[in-house]
């Protein structure tokens, strides 16, 4: 069977992957968006983590052939590439940090704990698949790191994927002269010095990415008002964790609309304001963060509002450019820094790195005097 996809174009499927394809626990991502709400600031950003899976695993059979691994290794990685985002919950990363917080685990290990679960199990084991190596691949152990590494598959894809849906057109990423130039060196994957351009194709596109897409401050605000809008309903008995974890974004948020004022405003499109924008400035730890987050939360509450009201998006963790590794005509491993001047230009701070706190847009002004006293006594 060959499916056409908007990216890769044809991609061929075999009897397994087919079957596997069909099962429930695949077909829910075509109801899980790839970006969560960002359709709410670029409309065209509807596509799923099925889609996302297609191609995660295209390009992974195409990396494995082009590495030279053994038949039943390159079905083994197709297959983890496939499965690899079944764990994901409702809005994809939107959910993560709750999700890992109440349960301790990632969406790699939730998601191999359904295979485990479901009747995919006895798919895969029927059809010769180690569960074990193939949960070593989820890891990225072994070839895994073709599909989890800074180079790897799911990266590449959804890059591409994420900059044509968006319509940003930001994508530079050379991925064929990158899956061209790639090879193992020790269980490491690697890219051969001659194509360290297209490793700098990819950081690039990431960097352009972040700072168009995925740090947008509308972006940031709609991903803060979902948080928000999950604890809550989740401490009210709203919602279960399970219902996050296995949900599905549009069911999910219906759901809630009735009874949750941030789900009917994400609903409806009636997002909160940004009412105060502070730059990072110098880095802060996590327990500085908090810190500031609390003074904040108190100055709000104080001055009356509710915390259905407004949302706070804490300056993002610095996305630094580094982890790809390089084998020189030599032989030796290297950084990519190492022979690229620019990693350390794209690693400087962002002006996406800020605080925002927003509110609905009648409290503007409240909000705004609020938190400005806050930082004051905060410094």
């Amino acid at each position: 069977m060959i499916i056409r996809d908007a990216i890769h174009g044809g991609i061929e499927i075999n009897a397994l992957e087919e079957q596997i394809l069909d099962h429930p626990l695949v077909q829910r991502l075509r109801h899980v968006r790839q970006l969560s709400l960002v359709h709410l600031v670029y409309p065209s950003a509807l596509h799923t983590r099925f889609e996302h899976s297609l191609g995660s695993m295209h390009l992974s059979g195409k990396l494995a052939q082009r590495l030279g691994l053994p038949a039943e290794q390159g079905q083994l990685v197709r297959l983890a590439g496939l499965l690899h985002d079944v764990g994901h919950g409702a809005f994809s990363h939107s959910s993560d940090r709750l999700l890992i917080e109440k349960t301790g685990r990632t969406h790699e290990m939730r998601g191999m704990d359904l295979v485990e679960k479901t009747g995919l199990k006895d798919v895969l084991q029927q059809n010769g698949v180690s569960l074990q190596q193939l949960r070593a691949c989820f890891e990225g152990k072994g070839e895994g790191a073709i599909i989890t590494s800074e180079l790897g598959c799911d990266r590449m894809d959804y890059l591409l994927r994420d900059a044509y849906f968006t319509g940003v057109s930001y994508s530079l990423l050379d991925h064929q002269r990158l899956l061209e130039t790639m090879a193992l060196n020790e269980g490491q994957l690697v890219v051969q010095e001659k194509g360290a351009v297209a490793a700098e194709s990819l950081l690039v596109s990431r960097h352009l990415m972040f700072n168009a897409v995925y740090l947008h401050p509308t972006v940031r605000i709609c991903e803060a008002m979902v948080e928000k809008m999950l604890e809550t309903t989740l401490a009210e008995g709203q919602i279960t964790l399970d219902g996050i974890a296995q949900g599905t974004d549009d069911a999910v948020l219906a759901g809630l609309a009735k009874d949750n004022g941030i789900a009917q405003r994400l609903l409806e499109r009636q997002l909160f304001k940004k009412a105060f924008v502070q730059p990072a400035g110098q880095s802060l730890t996590e327990t500085e963060k908090k810190q500031k987050q609390n003074a904040i939360i108190d100055a709000l509450q104080d001055a009356g509002l509710e915390q259905n009201q407004y949302v706070i998006c804490m300056p993002p963790e610095n996305k630094t450019h580094q982890g790809i590794l390089v084998l020189t005509k030599d032989g030796q491993v290297v950084p990519l820094e190492r022979v690229s001047n620019l990693v350390s230009a794209l690693n400087l701070p962002s002006s996406r790195d800020t605080l925002i706190v927003a509110c609905e847009k009648r409290l503007e002004e409240k909000t705004r005097r609020a938190v400005q006293n806050a930082m004051g006594s905060a410094t």
